[in-house]
């Protein structure tokens, strides 16, 4: 707060992890999109907000943090789709407020980036825009159909070679355990679907992109919850979801020897602490993972995990 002003928050408030030293400016409230694993929209209705009240935060940022800003990121659930004039409009003002800041991050869906022209991504790029973090969750038609993703796995590599193309990083998720634990085949289907997607989308060069797996957690409210509690969904356990994961890093298998992709596997969902460059540390990474199979002591317990 600078004097009674305050920055507008609409809780709760969502943002990648990586993004917990950035500043936060609400540009969107809630998800345009409705998965079943997910609580984001839960208690928020869909919209995006008035450009002046958006400024007015970055003003009031701007008399509180001024110099001190390396990174902005505009909340919420899928910013991206915010109308790409008003996009770039607010872009530009948060860079020109913080001539420090070095990048402006935002989630995004896969439609939302298929939506814009390859000559709109490169303009957000060039203003600032130069991270888009996508949850892929999997490279499985079927799952995703299953979850109500709303998207293939050839919206994915279509929309990954947009933002490469535009300079925009890319930051990839997946969810490992989306299938459940009474359906072998599927979770399988999973694993190979999404490290062959991972494949396709390899860049020639060697730009910096990330790829992560979270493990599943239901938090309650959401519909897959619902189906749990009705015997309708079985969770996997820590032992199966590792050997899903060791199956997605054995296809793993790029034509370029010099990509740069930053792999983790850490977040407070995950059993077992990852992190490596694809596909560089990929035998050490399938040692840790055969390690972990073996020894369950060394896998975060229930307790610890969380979203």
């Amino acid at each position: 707060m600078v004097g009674n002003q305050s920055i507008y928050y609409c809780y709760p408030v969502f943002r990648p992890p990586s993004e917990g030293n950035s500043l936060l400016i609400q540009l969107t409230e809630g998800c345009t999109y409705h998965c079943d694993f997910c609580v984001s929209n839960l208690r928020k209705d869909f919209k995006v907000r008035n450009l002046d009240d958006v400024k007015k935060d970055l003003d009031i940022a701007n008399k509180k943090y001024s110099s001190h800003v390396k990174r902005i990121f505009f909340l919420d659930g899928n910013a991206m789709v915010t109308p790409t004039e008003k996009l770039l409009e607010i872009t530009k003002y948060a860079m020109n407020k913080f001539p420090n800041a070095q990048r402006v991050g935002v989630y995004a869906h896969a439609k939302d980036i298929l939506k814009k022209s390859d000559n709109q991504l490169r303009d957000l790029s060039d203003a600032g825009l130069k991270i888009a973090y996508v949850g892929f969750e999997s490279g499985s038609n079927k799952l995703l159909e299953m979850v109500h993703k709303n998207a293939t796995k050839m919206d994915f590599i279509q929309a990954s070679k947009k933002l490469m193309k535009a300079d925009i990083t890319l930051s990839a998720t997946f969810i490992n355990g989306l299938g459940g634990a009474d359906n072998h085949d599927l979770s399988n289907n999973h694993a190979i679907e999404s490290a062959d997607l991972v494949n396709k989308i390899c860049p020639s060069d060697d730009r910096l992109w990330y790829i992560s797996f979270l493990s599943l957690m239901i938090p309650p409210g959401t519909v897959l919850y619902e189906k749990k509690m009705k015997g309708e969904f079985i969770e996997m356990n820590a032992t199966d979801i590792l050997i899903e994961l060791k199956t997605f890093f054995e296809k793993i298998k790029f034509s370029n020897k010099e990509a740069n992709c930053v792999f983790r596997s850490n977040h407070a969902s995950n059993y077992l602490p990852i992190k490596g460059i694809l596909e560089k540390d990929k035998k050490e990474i399938l040692k840790l993972l055969n390690y972990g199979i073996s020894h369950k002591d060394v896998l975060r317990s229930e307790s610890y995990r969380g979203l």
